[in-house]
């Protein structure tokens, strides 16, 4: 099931995320697209800054509030 509830949410890479598409270092800032469940596993789709969405599991981000985002 995909989940937008969080859609267009602003979030950071809180480690290292290494993916097929490219790396993303701690800090690296992106947009939620959705979630959802997939073989057991719960997923985030996110659209990085660097131009490239992939999905990432939510213990890899953090979801920021806009107050975080501006400062």
């Amino acid at each position: 099931m995909v989940n937008r509830s969080r859609a267009g949410m602003r979030c950071r890479a809180i480690r290292l995320i290494r993916t097929v598409k490219g790396d993303f270092p701690k800090g690296s800032w992106g947009t939620v697209c959705y979630e959802m469940d997939n073989l057991g596993r719960h997923l985030v789709l996110v659209a990085w800054d660097k131009g490239i969405t992939v999905p990432v599991f939510p213990d890899e981000i953090e979801i920021v509030s806009l107050g975080e985002v501006r400062a």
